[in-house]
């Protein structure tokens, strides 16, 4: 007969081992590419060393001359605060008791229960890779005759919604609705829907107020673009102007996209970093921009299969990966080699006080069990990083 300690076992011994392998290479390109390490945690933060320059303690001199001078590498030491990154699932007393004498019945349950979880899970973390931590997901446009009902919401920018999420919007940092789900999303014509009965009482959300996950308002991990939006000028408390090392390749293209400007751009940072792109990431619209000069041009198209079963445009040999969350126009080059994902551990479940995965809610008939990971991403060589911007539509 299943018991409440019997099923913490299975989701212990059975679930965790598959929830970290795909959470862990199912994501996208890049997030498979990147190394996760506890390696550099130090309490609650990581001390990530990233590198500004080479050693400078090379030189070449007479066969009975001095040797050089030694010169370490620029370096430089970043505190990074680690993210808190949860995701819970809730099983009544009711199920668990109508499947005691029925295991089968109970895994299939846990079994649809945790698939969403990863599914989410897969959804969110790579929504972060590729946000600047501040948890935006997008801003309300003004209604229109689409929008006539009030539980319908136009936004600039659809990409980062998807149904099931639980949001808050937010009006000059009060909230205007917390926690109501959204039941569709119309990515043609950006418009979401919330549930019917989460607009009773509230005030209409109005053009200009922001869109975050629940709770997650500045409480997100730090993306790629971090590294080149930070609007304070700074790259985990190290100001760009005391260390210009630091400072990321960006080029204003400010024209249609070719060939020839992808291949300038390419060369410039390995010239500036020494080290090769090992990884070019656009968005889907300017991923299809690419393939358009591909054909253009008469050039062979070459695909790339990378780990955990993408497969992928290629340039130089380098892939060039489509993702929905990257912001149109834009075209990050990357080495994988230089990012970390520095985590406190992988994915575990929170355990109460009694080492139990499964914990009754107060006052209810229902258990809930949380997967946690405290994580966040960083680059440990700035310079090897690059974005082309300003890419515009063909005319």
């Amino acid at each position: 007969m299943l018991t409440i300690e019997s099923v913490d076992q299975v989701l212990k011994s059975y679930y965790l081992d598959a929830i970290c392998t795909q959470l862990n290479s199912g994501i996208s390109p890049f997030y498979s590419a990147i190394e996760k390490t506890a390696a550099l945690i130090s309490g609650k933060d990581a001390i990530v060393p990233v590198e500004l320059g080479i050693s400078g303690g090379l030189g070449t001199t007479e066969e009975a001359g001095e040797l050089p001078v030694s010169a370490a590498a620029l370096r430089e030491c970043l505190t990074v605060p680690l993210r808190n990154i949860y995701g819970v699932i809730d099983v009544s007393d009711k199920l668990l008791r109508a499947n005691r004498d029925n295991a089968s019945g109970l895994v299939s349950v846990l079994n649809t229960e945790i698939q969403m979880m990863i599914r989410s899970a897969q959804f969110n973390l790579n929504r972060m890779m590729w946000g600047n931590g501040d948890g935006l997901l997008g801003v309300i446009a003004e209604r229109t005759e689409q929008t006539a009902n009030p539980h319908e919401f136009k936004v600039e920018d659809a990409r980062k919604l998807t149904a099931g999420m639980c949001i808050d919007i937010m009006r000059d940092n009060t909230p205007v609705y917390s926690n109501v789900r959204i039941t569709d999303v119309d990515y043609i014509n950006d418009i979401f829907t919330i549930e019917v009965i989460s607009v009773a009482g509230h005030e209409d959300a109005a053009a200009g107020d922001k869109i975050y996950m629940q709770k997650s308002k500045g409480h997100e991990v730090n993306g790629v673009p971090y590294l080149f939006y930070n609007l304070s000028s700074d790259y985990y408390g190290l100001p760009k102007l005391y260390a210009p090392g630091i400072e990321p390749c960006v080029k204003d293209l400010n024209a249609e996209l070719s060939l020839e400007a992808m291949q300038e751009f390419f060369d410039g940072i390995s010239m500036r970093s020494a080290i090769p792109t090992n990884m070019i990431v656009c968005s889907l619209k300017t991923r299809r921009q690419y393939l358009n000069q591909l054909m253009l041009t008469r050039t062979n198209i070459d695909y790339l299969n990378l780990d955990g079963g993408f497969k992928t445009l290629a340039f130089n040999g380098v892939p060039v990966c489509g993702e929905r969350f990257v912001e149109d126009g834009s075209m990050y080059y990357l080495n994988t080699d230089a990012f970390k994902l520095v985590q406190l551990c992988d994915w575990e479940w929170l355990q109460g006080d009694n080492g139990s995965i499964l914990n009754q809610i107060d006052r209810k008939a229902v258990y809930t069990a949380t997967l946690v990971k405290y994580a966040n991403l960083v680059s440990t060589y700035p310079r090897a990083q690059g974005v082309m911007q300003g890419i515009t539509d063909p005319a």
